[in-house]
């Protein structure tokens, strides 16, 4: 399997893959949920955070498409603080079968290379608190919980 940068020519790949993650995660909380019928404005948002220098989507691809994709982003803080070039890890997924493989390591890898080459000095990341099996694999990363992310709706669903 290759680990490498996403392309414009990867956005069907990268939409079905995100729409993967987003209905996994829907059963966790009703923040993931997502409409279907937006998909023209969906593949707009990915289409664009390709262009974004301060992002990058990396992906591993196998023989007939993609089996995973992870989004990094690179932001500057305050400087203010000891630490304040933050690397974000968002969206990260691998299809079910290629799990328990090193695909994500491997795209782990990949993007801590390009933010610390961008001068990330701290890496962050959220994890669905009902998805202990993706907190164990970034635990195992190195990750630790320094905060608890809370949610309220404030809108029926």
């Amino acid at each position: 399997m290759t680990i490498r940068e996403a392309t414009i020519h990867d956005l069907d790949e990268l939409y079905r893959l995100w729409c993967e993650l987003m209905e996994m995660h829907q059963a966790y909380h009703p923040v993931f949920g997502f409409h279907r019928a937006a998909k023209v404005e969906l593949k707009r948002l990915l289409r664009d955070r390709l262009y974004e220098s301060y992002t990058r989507i990396f992906v591993a691809e196998k023989p007939d498409g993609l089996a995973a994709l992870l989004v990094a982003t690179y932001q500057i803080g305050s400087k203010g603080m000891h630490l304040h070039r933050r690397g974000y890890i968002a969206e990260t997924f691998v299809e079910e079968a290629h799990r328990r493989r090193g695909v994500g390591r491997a795209l782990f890898h990949a993007a801590k290379t390009w933010l610390t080459t961008r001068g990330a000095d701290h890496l962050e990341l959220q994890v669905a608190v009902a998805n202990p099996a993706a907190a164990q694999f970034w635990a195992a990363q190195g990750f630790t919980i320094t905060t608890q992310h809370m949610t309220l709706p404030l809108v029926e669903l």
